[in-house]
């Protein structure tokens, strides 16, 4: 006769967890901000949110500072040995320099766009505004709450140097910083004047026939 043991089965070792996945190394997207100063090159995850969110958002930013900016600043960077995190604060900013990305057709506004031009602390701008249907640029910038506003198709001169000039897609303004917001009329050009007026991008027009708004008015 055969005796069945009727005893518990010893209890099958567990396998070992896999072990947990190495952190994921970010891609650096390349940023500029510019101070009345400085022109700064940086470092961010740019992974979980648009830049002009953050930037309206937070205070300070999360950025890796760049001593040389690299030569393609398309291009993102690779998390290296001796980068690291720093909180950066944005309230001297006054004009900040995206990257390239692709545009989220969900995202894209579908608005009417206007010439304006902006001076801001020694920089002066023109460029486009996308703007609601019978707006006017100037005032519709003027009202905004957020703190940073995207130009786009713009020009930036800094008016200490003369001759200087940079193109970009995409400049975000701090409007808390602007000192004059013009609507470029019909008859002007949607460039800068030529070199002999350099000094003051806006000439004569600054006191001309355009709506012109200067925030700081607004203070008293």
């Amino acid at each position: 006769m055969s005796f069945w043991s009727r005893g518990r089965r010893s209890k099958e070792p567990e396998p070992e967890p896999p072990p947990p996945a190495p952190p994921e190394i970010p891609r650096l997207s390349v940023v500029e901000f510019w101070t009345a100063d400085q022109r700064l090159a940086v470092g961010m995850d740019l992974s979980e949110g648009r830049l002009t969110d953050l930037i309206n958002r937070e205070e300070a930013l999360r950025v890796v500072m760049l001593d040389v900016p690299p030569e393609d600043p398309t291009q993102p960077l690779e998390m290296q040995p001796g980068h690291q995190w720093v909180d950066f604060a944005v309230d001297e900013t006054l004009l900040v320099f995206p990257p390239p990305q692709p545009t989220d057709p969900h995202r894209r506004l579908h608005r009417p766009k206007q010439p304006v031009k902006i001076v801001i602390g020694p920089f002066a701008i023109i460029g486009s505004v996308h703007i609601p249907p019978g707006a006017q640029a100037a005032g519709f910038l003027f009202r905004q709450s957020s703190r940073f506003s995207p130009i786009t198709r713009a020009g930036v001169q800094d008016m200490r140097l003369p001759g200087f000039e940079q193109r970009a897609e995409v400049v975000l303004v701090n409007l808390r910083r602007v000192e004059i917001i013009r609507d470029v009329g019909l008859d002007e050009p949607e460039t800068f004047e030529e070199p002999s007026e350099r000094d003051d991008p806006f000439g004569a027009a600054r006191s001309g026939p355009f709506e012109a708004f200067d925030p700081g008015a607004q203070d008293g």
